[in-house]
């Protein structure tokens, strides 16, 4: 992702323009990591809710922009406020029912009753209704997990991160990110296990 230290000493110079003054060249830094930021919250909250996120995403780093170092990457920097801010979300709206339906899971089924029909054998139907019902299972454990683990999961498990880096994203040391991995694998366990089937 990174080439070298040029892109972070542009980065930074942009910065301090933007800390001096000039919030235009803010433009720039939206241009440059939009697609780093969309890629983090896409993979993290409902789809209706991506573009509303993001947008907060970009807000907090712009009021967080006295606290960047140069010493930092400004896109580690900025996804670490994505990961937050995911978190963050999920926090916020964990007080709903975890039993009410994504506004996506609709669209989801509409797409499954789709692909079912276009399948050419009653096993490929049979294999995709699998696979849309794992899919199920994982997000229905995932919203009954406080937002913080739910973070910790899929940073690790969707997002292939290094626990350190997980860790720096969500201000923890590297053993209570470790013990949360481990305890929150232990709740998934048994959620999973009292649906049975599992």
């Amino acid at each position: 992702m990174w080439k070298n230290n040029t892109d972070n000493n542009e980065d930074g110079t942009i910065v301090v323009a933007i800390l001096s003054g000039d919030v235009e060249r803010f433009n720039l830094l939206l241009n440059k990591y939009g697609g780093l930021v969309f890629s983090i919250v896409r993979r993290r909250v409902p789809v209706g809710m991506v573009d509303s996120v993001a947008q907060d995403v970009f807000i907090r780093a712009f009021k967080a922009l006295d606290g960047y170092t140069d010493d930092n990457r400004f896109g580690s920097w900025l996804a670490r406020i994505a990961v937050r801010t995911c978190c963050d979300y999920w926090r916020e709206h964990k007080r709903h029912d975890a039993r009410r339906l994504d506004p996506g899971d609709t669209d989801c089924h509409c797409a499954l009753l789709e692909h079912a029909g276009g399948c050419a054998s009653v096993e490929q139907a049979v294999a995709l209704a699998r696979r849309q019902d794992a899919e199920a299972a994982v997000n229905m454990v995932l919203r009954q997990l406080s937002a913080e683990d739910r973070t910790l999961v899929e940073s690790i498990y969707f997002d292939d991160m290094k626990l350190k880096d997980v860790a720096a994203a969500l201000g923890w040391s590297l053993v209570k990110t470790k013990v949360r991995a481990m305890r929150a694998r232990r709740t998934m366990r048994k959620i999973l296990e009292s649906i049975g089937d599992f």
